[in-house]
C-alpha cells in the first residue's frame, strides 16, 4: 500500500525532541499493528504526512503527534477493510 491521501510535507523540519521521539514511536506501534497491510517505509511517510497535515491546521501542537498517529491508523484500518473486503465501524 504505497497510494496516501495526503502528501508529505517537509516544512515542519522543526520539530521539538519530544516530538520526534513521539512520532518515531508511533511509527514504531503502527509498524506492529499493521505489518501485514503497508511497508515500514510507508507508514512512516504516512505519519509524518498525517503531522504536516494536522500541523497545518493546528493553533497548539501539544497533541499533534497523537493526532497524526490516531489519523494514520484510521487510514490503514481503511485500507485494511478495503483489502478484505470488510467494512469498517464508520460505515456501519
Amino acid at each position: 500500500m504505497t497510494d496516501s491521501p495526503i502528501e508529505p510535507d517537509n516544512t515542519h523540519s522543526d520539530l521539538t525532541l519530544d516530538q520526534q521521539a513521539a512520532l518515531s514511536a508511533a511509527v514504531e506501534r503502527l509498524r506492529g499493528e499493521f505489518d501485514d497491510i503497508a511497508a515500514d517505509d510507508d507508514i512512516d511517510v504516512m505519519v509524518r504526512a498525517a503531522y504536516a497535515h494536522v500541523a497545518d491546521h493546528a493553533n497548539i501542537d501539544n497533541f499533534l503527534p497523537l493526532l497524526a498517529e490516531r489519523y494514520t491508523r484510521e487510514l490503514l484500518k481503511a485500507a485494511d477493510a478495503e483489502q478484505h473486503g470488510t467494512r469498517t465501524s464508520a460505515e456501519v
